[in-house]
Order: structure tokens, then C-alpha cells, then sequence
């Protein structure tokens, strides 16, 4: 059984909103350029628990372990759909989607202003801007980061905040 009212792939077109819009429209603070900042909220996110020995994901899917028996999967389908197909697999998964607000950032020197996580060690859960979040490493210095979708705005607004500072003190 989905409760497709918890999946933002379900809703009605025109009525999704990124929990990051008012923090990425153009910065009123003390001008300069803001950091790039790109949008990953609305991408498809699971919570998986259970075996996750059991699961079989699909190449273009991202797997994290939060521990033994817990996951956070990225994936670039319908999330009601992926919940579906891995809840056939034997593991308990549901719809995260709506939960994270998500972005993505390049810079080794503005993430260790944010974090104190080990960068080569990545991915990992812990602190970021103060808030917990699941950090992860794409290539070279960019980075994704999610963190509680009620907290994702004043965070975008903290990576800001220490780029400015990154510019001012170089």
C-alpha cells in the first residue's frame, strides 16, 4: 500500500515548492557574489530499512548507510515507484523526499568552514552549519548536503554567510 499524500512525485503539477527557494533567490545581504549553490531538494530520496544486504539497486541510484540496517537512497525516478520496488525486495522503505532539502556546492575551503567531518571520509552524518545532515563527495570539491527540509533555508543562508567571509579574508 503507497500513501502517495507523502510523495511530492504524487502531488498536483505547479504545487512543489524547494524548501530552498527564498534563500536562493538573488542575496539582498551586503552584495558581492554568493557561493553557487544548486538545488537538490526535490530530487528523489528514500529511507530504507532493514537488510540492506537485499538490496538491489539500479546503476544510476546512490545507496548511503547510515548503519548496518539503515540507508539513505538517492534516486533519480519516481520515489513512489523506487519505495514500491524495494519494499519487494524484503526492506522497510519510505518516501523521504519531502523531508531533506538538498544542494549542492563546490569548495574544500568553504566546507571546512561548515564542517568539522572528515572530507576524505565522506559520506558520512553529522554536523553541518551546526545542524545534522548527510554529506557527500561528487568529484574533486563538490559536494551534496541534505539536511531537515524546516532547516534547509537558514543553512543555504549560512553557506552564504561563509562564503562571504572566504571573500573578505582570502
Amino acid at each position: 500500500m503507497t500513501l502517495e499524500f507523502l510523495s511530492p512525485s504524487r502531488c498536483a503539477e505547479g504545487t512543489l515548492s524547494s524548501p530552498l527557494r527564498r534563500a536562493l533567490q538573488p542575496f539582498s545581504g551586503n552584495g558581492g557574489p554568493q557561493p553557487a549553490l544548486v538545488d537538490r531538494s526535490l530530487e528523489g530520496k528514500l529511507e530504507l530499512r532493514g537488510d540492506l544486504d537485499l538490496v538491489e539497486r539500479l546503476d544510476d541510484e546512490e545507496l548511503v548507510r547510515l548503519s548496518p540496517r539503515r540507508g539513505f537512497l538517492l534516486t533519480p525516478h519516481d520515489p513512489a515507484d523506487a519505495v514500491e520496488r524495494y519494499r519487494q525486495q524484503g526492506v522497510l522503505a519510505y518516501d523521504a523526499t519531502a523531508l531533506w532539502a538538498g544542494f549542492a556546492l563546490e569548495g574544500e575551503r568553504l566546507m571546512r568552514r561548515l564542517t568539522d567531518l572528515d572530507l576524505d571520509s565522506l559520506p558520512a552524518a553529522g554536523p553541518f552549519s551546526r545542524v545534522p545532515a548527510i554529506v557527500l563527495r561528487d568529484e574533486g570539491e563538490r559536494f551534496r548536503v541534505y539536511v531537515a527540509q524546516e532547516l534547509g533555508h537558514d543553512v543555504a543562508i549560512a553557506v552564504f554567510d561563509a562564503g562571504r567571509g572566504l571573500e573578505a579574508n582570502p
